[in-house]
């Protein structure tokens, strides 16, 4: 009777183990990312210095000092789809497009960047009045209506006590991988390359929004821009394609033309945590 009972469970046991493995285990894909420049720094402050006439010696040890610099790109395997929960509110919580709202986009991002980081909630109501508390702090400093990237990054750091970094490795598998590893990305844009139906036409000259994941062809954002930005999808090409950053100085005659945007740098904010 025991003999009969452990062999019931052991049986029990084999079939919760191959169980167990038969759960759908997520689609890798392999993306190529930019090396890690500090590694590279790293590397070649170790190369020796090449002499006047380099003996064999010194050829090789230089030979060997080239082949350890990382490729120009990285390959590495992440999830082929990936999203993180990030919680929504346009930049006009309650639809009041004034001016002031209407070029909050910046801000908006920022809020929702720092409220997913902190594990805190959002909602119309919340997120007016952090708008209300950040566009005053930035007016006391000098901030002007529109930030670039880099305003973003010192926003973020300054105000919101956030660590996040400009990139100029702006591709789908950059953006990808970032995502993939936990972080945010914040893409400032020409918003009318973006095509939204839901901004009011012809759509802002400059914006600013949130990627929070992916899917096999198109980025997932939280577009503060309209009240159904959340997880408003891109495809690819067409958010990659209107990554501008804002440039005070294309300005003709205090106004930002479509053709002065587009010249904008291609850059990103990285939000790490």
């Amino acid at each position: 009777m025991k003999i009969r009972k452990i062999g019931i469970i052991i049986i029990s046991i084999l079939i919760l183990a191959l169980l167990s493995g038969c759960g759908k285990q997520p689609d890798l894909v392999t993306v190529n990312i930019a090396p890690d420049e500090a590694a590279k720094t790293s590397i070649a402050a170790e190369a020796p210095k090449p002499l006047a006439a380099p003996s064999k010696t010194t050829e090789k040890a230089a030979a060997a000092v080239a082949t350890a610099v990382p490729p120009a790109q990285t390959a590495v395997q992440i999830p082929n789809e990936f999203s993180l929960n990030v919680a929504f509110a346009q930049q006009a919580p309650f639809g009041n497009w004034d001016a002031i709202h209407e070029e909050a986009c910046e801000e908006a991002s920022m809020i929702m960047a720092d409220r997913y980081f902190r594990k805190l909630p959002l909602n119309e109501t919340i997120m007016e009045a952090e708008l209300q508390k950040l566009l005053k702090w930035e007016e006391e400093r000098g901030y002007e209506i529109d930030l670039t990237a880099q305003e973003t990054v010192d926003v973020l750091r300054d105000y919101f006590g956030r660590t996040a970094r400009l990139s100029t490795a702006v591709s789908v598998d950059q953006i990808k991988y970032e995502i993939s590893q936990g972080r945010l990305i914040i893409v400032p844009a020409a918003g009318r390359e973006l095509g939204n139906p839901n901004f009011k036409q012809p759509g802002p000259i400059y914006h600013m929004l949130v990627i929070k994941g992916y899917d096999g062809s198109k980025f997932i954002t939280n577009d503060p821009g309209t009240r159904k930005g959340n997880g408003w999808t891109y495809s690819y090409d067409k958010l990659i394609g209107a990554i501008h950053d804002w440039n005070p100085k294309l300005l003709t005659g205090g106004v930002m033309t479509d053709a002065n945007m587009a010249k904008g740098a291609a850059i990103m904010v990285v939000v790490d945590n």
